[in-house]
């Protein structure tokens, strides 16, 4: 187990963000990574699991504690299944997937990070959600040491979350494994896939997905460019009465049944409060599509949580709403 002292985390995450890690492990076993968790426990120090670092803003500060870079690869493919180990790439998986031709997860095409973090925040875009064909998740039971698979119930999926991330410290991924399909209904109902293809009759997967990348590449800016970790707001979940009354005030609002009442579309909302390129110091709102923050070259983590309360807070006054970050926050305290 090679063991690094003060590494700046910056080049891990999307954001180009973030100071150093008191120590650095990288774990490419179960075994590793038990022992970086004794490690940590051996010093009283709190653990951050890393995957792609896609959906993480580190502090500026760094983080004083033990960061476990999950280095867990293959891919094993039986008929329509296939089990992915956490730290392939997401997108890889999706696009072999569509060369294979299978079904089910092309709506998530171009979404970036590791497989492992997949199941965490049951990831979802243009109508689909991981939850749709995922069987299992195989992690190791922090608390147990044992290797176990939770099956699709057991993982508590929800809009945006997952048992992964109610208890963080519980669990670390290892694996998914997913049940595609060689036949059947592809899903277009989302308006702007639907539009692509209303005049096109029935597309393959493989299409799907070319049109979710297209649709993807104009509304999320150039990674070479610019820091960012997608959509770094959820979509707020309202009573229906409270939805009733926001529909009054932004006529047209995409609406959605959710669990608990309505799922709104919170970029309709900040397009509408003229939101779009709001700005501190340098990290902004995405002006084609207001639920992505986008961190300039040198902006610092403090400017993305200034903008992202500004967000929150006008929100709030205009609306009478709370939004969440879905963005992962790691901080010098905090795991």
């Amino acid at each position: 187990m090679t063991i690094e002292e003060n590494v700046s985390l910056a080049p891990f995450t999307s954001f180009r963000i973030g100071g150093p890690a008191r120590f650095l492990l990288h774990a490419a076993f179960v075994t590793e990574i038990k022992d970086v968790l004794a490690f940590a426990d051996g010093r009283k120090l709190p653990v951050f699991v890393l995957g792609g670092g896609s959906n993480v803003l580190v502090a500026d500060e760094g983080f004083s504690g033990v960061v476990l870079k999950l280095e867990l690869g293959g891919i094993e493919w039986k008929g329509e299944r296939v089990t992915a180990a956490a730290s392939e790439v997401w997108d890889a998986l999706v696009e072999e997937s569509v060369e294979r031709g299978l079904w089910g997860i092309e709506n998530l095409s171009g979404i970036p990070g590791s497989c492992g973090a997949a199941p965490i925040q049951n990831i979802g875009a243009y109508g689909s959600e991981l939850r749709d064909t995922l069987v299992s998740v195989t992690v190791l039971d922090c608390a147990s040491g044992e290797v176990k698979a939770l099956n699709n119930e057991e993982c508590g999926f929800g809009y945006r979350t997952s048992i992964f991330k109610r208890e963080p410290e519980r669990y670390v991924v290892l694996s998914i494994t997913l049940r595609l399909r060689s036949a059947g209904k592809l899903n277009l109902g989302y308006k702007d896939l639907a539009a692509v293809f209303s005049s096109k009759g029935t597309p393959t997967a493989a299409e799907v997905r070319e049109a979710v990348l297209a649709i993807r590449a104009r509304k999320f800016p150039d990674l070479s460019k610019e820091g960012t970790a997608g959509s770094f707001f959820l979509n707020p979940v309202v009573s229906e009465e409270k939805a009733a009354q926001l529909a009054k005030r932004f006529p047209g609002i995409p609406s959605f049944p959710a669990e608990g009442g309505r799922k709104l579309s919170l970029a309709f909302i900040l397009d509408r409060l003229g939101m779009k390129g709001l700005s501190k110091g340098g990290a902004r709102l995405f002006e084609n599509q207001p639920l992505v923050l986008v961190a300039s070259r040198g902006a610092s983590s403090h400017d993305v949580l200034a903008l992202a309360e500004a967000v929150v807070s006008r929100v709030r006054e205009k609306c009478g709403i709370d939004i969440e970050t879905e963005v992962r926050s790691i901080t010098q305290n905090k795991k």
